[in-house]
């Protein structure tokens, strides 16, 4: 009877009732979706979530280094992460896929003359394959990934450190500087696999990788590997072997500690000596360097919130400490610290970040330097460079969009590298501002 009503007085009220489930209809959250939450991202299926990021890096040398300017870069990431089990019913398994386009100047090379890259972006301007790899969980005592491979995505790294922009704070001079083509990190990923046990949040946790020696493929020796490797579609696995370990240890509650040691079985040069044992500075010689036939170091990770406040306030710092031969690195050693004030002020996504890093030039170069020296050749003696980087990201659209103005003080660029222009002067401490822009899904 009621329905016969409807149909006829109250037609004017069931109008209401009946759009109002319409609506909740379409608004419903799809069925597909409500087992599938993407911890970052948009959810595109049942168990699969796309993640996309794009920054734009401007920043202005305003003194010092090789020379003053303005210069900009632009880096969007796409990245599918699929949950196997439940987009094909392969329980246990996880993929991944991702490409990394970059566009623009690169300012460390033309402008600041640093070891450290000033910024983290900072690539050949293409369109590159990044990290593309199946994982299989193993009965809940860990996982295997294998595929096309980044070291820097899981090893050495410090969370508290992921807002600072030089590139040091990431992929450590000390590992860019002595890796062919810089090692298996930003902008490269390389065929590989890793082995990870345990859960690196609580801890203890153990994870180690295996990754092809030479991310720029067979390139020549005047080849920029970059450009060799333009689309990361090469998949090299010549050059020998890239071996990383890594153990974590959750220290209370508030604290972790990352010890981590790394072997390469390729081939390395000497920094000071020629195979008869000559300096590479004495005109006797002939000027080929002493090959080592291997090449291996180790580091230590510290972290900790030391403070927490209302409204997600908290302040974590970090620690980094980096360590390998000095007869065939160029740099021995490297140390960084820093912290990670969140939400300083109680408005919700703001951030201050402050960082610094050293990188220490090994004994041997600092000794070949030394040999041209007394050669004749009018030169500096080259010893550490350091950066210093204040920033501070404020939301302008929450959770979406993000503006980061940046400061960075390098000192000794290069480690007193000489000036190209200027003959034996070191280049002078360089003053970088700029900003990051940033947007995410």
């Amino acid at each position: 009877m009621r329905a016969a009503r409807c149909g006829t007085r109250r037609k004017r009220r069931c109008r209401p009732l009946t759009s109002a489930k319409i609506a909740a209809l379409l608004l419903a959250t799809p069925a597909w979706a409500e087992g599938s939450a993407c911890e970052a991202g948009a959810a595109v299926a049942a168990g699969i979530c796309l993640q996309g990021e794009a920054l734009v890096d401007a920043v202005t040398v305003a003194r010092g280094g090789v020379r003053r300017g303005e210069t900009a870069l632009g880096q969007l990431r796409l990245r599918l992460e699929a949950d196997l089990g439940m987009a094909a019913g392969l329980d246990r398994w996880r993929f991944a896929a991702g490409v990394v386009g970059i566009y623009g100047r690169q300012a460390t090379a033309t402008h600041a003359g640093s070891l450290a890259a000033v910024s983290s972006a900072e690539a050949l301007s293409t369109l590159r394959l990044g990290e593309l790899w199946l994982e299989r969980e193993l009965d809940g005592i860990g996982s295997l990934r294998f595929g096309q491979l980044a070291a820097d995505a899981e090893f050495a790294v410090a969370d508290a450190a992921a807002n600072l922009v030089n590139g040091s704070f990431g992929w450590p001079v000390a590992l860019s500087t002595s890796l062919p083509a810089g090692g298996a990190a930003y902008p490269f990923a390389v065929p590989g696999l890793r082995l990870a046990f345990g859960d690196p949040v609580d801890g203890p946790a153990f994870r180690i990788g295996l990754f092809s020696g030479n991310p720029g493929g067979r390139h020549g020796a005047a080849t920029d590997p970059q450009r060799h490797n333009r689309y990361g579609t090469l998949f090299p696995v010549h050059g020998g072997g890239f071996a990383i370990a890594e153990g974590s240890f959750a220290v209370a509650d508030t604290a972790s500690l990352k010890l981590g040691g790394w072997f390469h079985n390729g081939g390395f040069d000497d920094q000071r000596r020629d195979a008869a044992g000559l300096s590479l500075a004495d005109s006797a010689g002939n000027g080929v360097p002493r090959r080592h036939g291997s090449n291996f170091g180790g580091y230590g990770v510290a972290e900790a919130t030391i403070w927490r406040g209302e409204a997600g306030q908290r302040i974590a710092v970090f620690g980094r400490a980096f360590a390998q031969p000095g007869d065939r690195n160029l740099v021995s050693a490297q140390f960084d610290a820093g912290l990670a004030w969140y939400n300083p002020l109680g408005r919700d996504g703001e951030a201050f970040s402050l960082g610094v890093s050293q990188a220490r030039i090994g004994r041997a170069a600092r000794g070949l330097d030394r040999d041209r020296q007394g050669f004749g050749e009018a030169r500096t003696t080259r010893d550490a460079e350091t950066v210093v980087e204040a920033n501070y990201e404020v939301p302008l659209v929450p959770t979406h969009l993000f503006i980061r103005p940046l400061v960075q003080w390098i000192i000794h660029p290069g480690a007193r590298e000489p000036d190209p222009r200027a003959g034996p002067r070191p280049l002078r401490d360089a003053l970088v501002l700029g900003f990051r822009l940033r947007a995410a899904i």
